[in-house]
């Protein structure tokens, strides 16, 4: 309490400082300086002034108040901070002040009458705890603007219930201006002895402090209402009082105390205000998990303002019902009524509110994998803060979980850092610790450690600040996994990860504790310390029964397999790790809701480096293709889930995901979070019966996208050709092949190498293909190093080709060994091999011409003429949703077009047709894609890689839903170049060859054209 009215001081002299300004500016220099205070200390106060060039130069003078606060009574010390903010309302609305010499700060403290009892009746304040991350605050009105408040007199006395309720009303329009008459009202109301009005102006403060996002004046202000009214025996001011007061205490994440409020009120509500009060009572239920009764709560409410016509109070409850289907994994009805919340809101003219709802559409679409109509919504709601000046930083942060979600971590890292320029411009600590947290998980997705390391290292200095230790033990573990992945593995790394485990552990961190002592255990191993080792290990394993959660028992897996390693048990170990990837794939259901960031993918590929290590070391071409095959399909769980079909099914998911998140949020808020845990561990029960009650199809299986296939298999369906393998382990790239019946294991040398070379080799075609005749390409020492010691095993055999990295963007054709052979490339053979297998699509023929290229258009025109009756779309009448619809089901697509590749978000590159880009995203929502699609476009080839061979681009996103074959660009091509080519291509085509086939010999056939080696067939061929 000393401490806070030693803070208060500070804010008089701020408040002191401000005598030359006035208005808005007023209020924003005092707002920068207030967070400062707190955030920084009384000097860094002062500082924010000082450096403000609108202020006056010249030292802030500390009035005489701040020797009397040195005296404070503990007991007062709460009024004292509330009655010196308070100069900071009267300076908002009237400017400086000076009345017979007294100073700002000495007016408030006088003319504030009210005994302190009756103005902290029940206690102290709560504590702020701030909102999970994850989850859209359920709104009870729309967010503060930065415009300056009204200066209208107040009415008499007579009239104040008037003034109140229009008050009321502003709140939802402009809470500044709502604030000021609060304020005018608040002291006629006072002098006039009106405790209702008294009360009203109280309430409506407490609503306007909540826009502005702070709940303990909020809390103050509410109580103060309560306390008025109670003391003036008025039960129905008292009730809405603590109708409104529940709410802050949910958001405060006092749920018990906000439901014991909400009871205390319903005793003295009826009619509409007992349906507000329904709603309330429906947002906290919300807020505890209980969806199923939120959700009741929601409808009764509903209905009664709809029978009255209240349209405010309707988009109230459809804006957090929506939020509610959200999370039960009902995406359709929660846009039915988060659309129908902002038709409402915008017949009441409120467009913040209509933001609001955009900010929840986003929130709602991201969680259902919508990616675009997420980014879509979000960034329609950004436009509209920074529009009104508001800080649109919380909004950039949902952004940025969406991007991190769809796997698009550049992006999610440039989205985080210009969140923590906003926090940090506005001195918003709380929120700037969590984004500067959430940067550190982005910049550590794109392998940027010092980035990461830094951001998280703030972050926790914060969090130590300001008193949230459970956050500050998150952003440590942050640290702890930064270090790691930045090769840090040495004895300071240990004792980190040793304390790090422990802190958590003690926190109620179980999942993250685990992963902290497994990195623990693997540093002392590095370190030869073995017991040390073995010990740790023991202690993480024994959480593998089916008990723990999930992701527990990832690590707890990946523990027992080092011991097993360690022990020379490699049967053991190869089993310990199987079990750690089934876990994985139940862990990956909680995608989305967890608060640290930590993506199932990052657990997913630690296990598979540590098996293709041990394969490796086993020099086994089995084991090592098996583990390779295994990590490019966990690379994939990073994408989001779609909600499965099964109502029951998807209803468990969801409540796992938000039980999840509501966990996690209380353990960073040092709440008890054992009911979580408990109920979390019964649904991932129930999943794992329901997962396998439906069979295979149902579940990831077996790693997912890496179940279904086998070496009999492939040899089936390889008949003469050969399988080629790349596989990266540690530094070292690898081949497995795969022919005449027979897996061999082959040594490349370092990736450092490849790598080079295929640099060269790109920056060669790109040069040939903008500059004709500039020169050979030289993809001779690629060709000896890649399939160089291959010779012997491929012969002169058709190829499959399976890219590692960097190899992804390779043109064959220009490597020796291919240019006399067809060869087709793919993600994954087992990828490869459910493409060939799937079944063939129809028999239509779409061709499009995109603007702008008269090559494109000639080249359509002359391939229309030669199929005859076919689907061709050029000029305006190439529209996406046009092509979209002639695409779905089609036999073969062919898209001549200005091609865009996007590499720092490859799921928005694009091709452009009449009406703008075809993105990646577009062409998920397909039905039944074209069994070939011909991408004649510049780089339409190209994909990004992450961590674990991970693919993202239009031919990886094709061949994941279905689509058998698909040949595009891995280079720009010249406008008009690539004619003759696709004409070549269509005749084989058209002749009954293979598309792979057809491919290579339309290059034969244009023997050195740089147009022609820069296609590439992918999939099946």
């Amino acid at each position: 309490m000393v401490g806070e009215a030693l803070a208060s001081a500070g804010e008089a002299i701020v408040a002191e400082a401000l005598a030359p300004v006035e208005g808005a500016l007023a209020v924003e220099v005092l707002t920068s300086a207030e967070e400062a205070l707190v955030t920084d200390g009384l000097a860094s106060a002062e500082q924010a002034l000082a450096a403000d060039r609108r202020i006056p130069a010249g030292p802030a003078q500390a009035p005489d108040i701040l020797e009397p606060l040195d005296r404070l009574p503990l007991a007062e010390a709460p009024l004292m901070v509330e009655r010196v903010l308070e100069a900071d309302d009267l300076r908002a609305i009237d400017g400086p002040v000076a009345v017979d010499g007294r100073s700002l700060v000495e007016q408030v403290l006088a003319a504030d009458d009210a005994p302190a009892d009756a103005r902290f009746a029940g206690g102290p304040p709560a504590a702020d705890q701030p909102p999970a991350a994850d989850q859209p605050l359920a709104t009870d009105q729309p967010p503060a603007t930065d415009q300056p408040p009204a200066t209208e007199r107040v009415p008499d006395s007579g009239g104040l219930h008037e003034v109140a309720a229009e008050a009321m009303r502003l709140v939802h329009i402009d809470p500044r201006v709502a604030k000021g008459q609060a304020l005018r009202l608040r002291a006629t109301a006072r002098r006039a002895g009106d405790a209702g009005a008294e009360s009203a102006a109280e309430r409506v403060l407490g609503l306007a402090a909540r826009e502005s996002n702070r709940m303990r004046s909020a809390a103050l202000h509410l109580r103060r209402a309560v306390a008025v009214a109670d003391q003036a025996g008025l039960p129905v001011p008292a009730a809405r009082a603590r109708m409104t007061l529940a709410l802050v205490r949910a958001d405060q994440g006092d749920i018990s105390g906000a439901v014991r409020l909400g009871e205390a009120a319903a005793v003295h509500l009826e009619g509409l205000e007992a349906a507000r009060l329904r709603h309330q009572l429906a947002v906290v239920a919300q807020r505890r998990g209980l969806l199923e009764e939120a959700l009741k709560e929601y409808g009764g409410a509903l209905a009664v303002f709809r029978r009255e016509g209240d349209l405010l109070w309707q988009a109230k409850v459809l804006n957090n019902r929506g939020v509610l289907q959200a999370y039960r994994g009902r995406p359709g009805p929660a846009e039915a009524d988060l659309l129908r919340a902002e038709e409402l809101y915008g017949k009441l003219g409120q467009d913040l509110a209509v933001a609001d709802v955009r900010w929840n559409r986003g929130f709602a679409a991201g969680r259902a994998g919508q990616v675009v109509a997420a980014l879509t919504h979000l960034a329609a709601a950004e436009e509209h803060y920074v529009g009104n000046h508001l800080s649109a930083a919380l909004i950039m942060m949902d952004r940025c979980d969406v991007l991190l979600s769809a796997g698009l971590h550049e992006e999610a890292r440039e989205v985080a850092a210009a969140a923590v320029r906003e926090l940090a411009r506005r001195r918003m600590a709380a929120d700037l610790a969590e984004a500067r947290l959430l940067l550190a998980a982005a910049a550590l997705a794109c392998g940027a450690t010092g980035e990461a390391r830094k951001a998280a290292r703030l972050a926790g200095r914060a969090f130590d600040q300001q008193g949230r230790p459970g956050w500050a033990a998150v952003a440590r573990y942050m640290l702890i996994r930064t270090d790691w992945a930045a090769g840090r593995h040495g004895p300071d790394l240990l004792r980190a990860a040793v304390a790090g485990s422990e802190e958590l552990r003690a926190g109620g961190w179980a999942v993250a504790a685990a992963d902290a002592a497994l990195i623990a255990a693997r540093c002392a191993l590095a370190a030869g310390r073995t017991e040390e080792a073995t010990e740790l290990l023991r202690h993480t394993g024994r959480a593998r029964g089916a008990g723990s959660p999930a992701a527990q028992r990832v690590s707890a897996w990946h523990a027992e397999a080092l011991l097993r390693i360690a022990g020379e048990d490699r049967r053991g170990a190869h089993a310990a790790l199987r079990a750690g990837l089934r876990a994985l794939d139940e862990h990956r259901l909680t995608l989305g809701a967890t608060e640290l960031r930590v993506r199932a993918a990052e657990h997913g590929l630690d296990l598979v480096r540590t098996a293709m290590d041990a394969a490796v070391a086993d020099g086994s071409a089995l084991a090592l293709l098996t583990w390779a095959e295994r990590g490019r399909a966990a690379a994939q769980q990073a994408r989001p889930a779609l909600p499965p079909a099964d109502d029951g099914f998807a209803a468990e998911i969801a409540e796992l995901r938000a039980v999840a998140a509501d966990r996690e949020q209380a353990l960073a808020e040092g709440r008890d979070a054992r009911r979580h845990s408990h109920r979390q561990a019964q649904l991932e029960r129930s999943i794992r019966e329901r997962t396998r009650r439906a069979g295979p199809s149902r579940s990831a299986g077996d790693s997912g996208r890496a179940a279904g296939w086998d070496v009999p298999a492939l040899i089936s369906c390889l008949g003469d050709r050969a399988l080629v393998e790349l596989i990266t382990v540690g530094d070292m790239m690898y081949a497995v092949v795969l022919a005449g019946g027979r897996l061999t294991r082959h040594d490349l040398g370092p990736v450092t190498a490849v790598d080079a070379e295929v640099r060269g080799l790109r920056f060669a075609l790109h040069r040939m293909s903008l500059r004709p005749g500039g020169g050979g390409a030289g993809g001779e020492r690629l060709d000896a190093i890649l399939l160089g010691p291959l010779r012997d095993r491929i012969g002169d055999a058709d190829l499959v080709i399976v890219p590692s990295g960097r190899l992804h963007g390779v043109p064959w054709r220009l490597l020796p060994a291919c240019r006399d052979r067809t060869l087709s490339v793919a993600p994954s053979a087992a990828a490869w091999l459910r493409a060939v297998t799937a079944e063939p699509s129809g028999d239509a023929t779409v061709l499009v011409a995109g603007p702008g290229l008269p090559g494109a258009a000639d080249e359509i025109s002359a391939l229309s003429g030669r199929y005859g009756a076919t689907s061709a779309l050029s000029g305006a009448d190439a529209r996406v949703s046009a092509v979209l619809a002639a695409m779905d089901g089609a036999g073969r697509t062919h898209i001549a077009a200005h091609g865009t590749f996007r590499a720092d978000n490859p799921q928005f590159s694009a091709l452009r047709l009449g009406d703008g880009p075809l993105t990646v995203y577009d062409l998920e929502g397909l039905r039944k894609p074209p069994g070939l699609v011909v991408l004649s476009a510049c780089d339409s080839g190209m994909s990004t890689v992450h961590r674990g061979d991970e693919i993202m681009g239009f031919a990886a996103a094709l061949l994941a839903m279905g689509t058998r074959s698909v040949i595009a660009t891995v280079a720009p091509v010249r406008d008009g170049a690539a004619r003759d080519v696709m004409l070549r291509l269509h005749e084989h085509l058209r002749s009954g060859k293979s598309p792979a086939t057809a491919l290579a010999e339309a290059q034969r056939e244009s023997g050195d054209d740089p147009a022609a080696a820069a296609y590439v067939c992918y999939g099946a061929g």
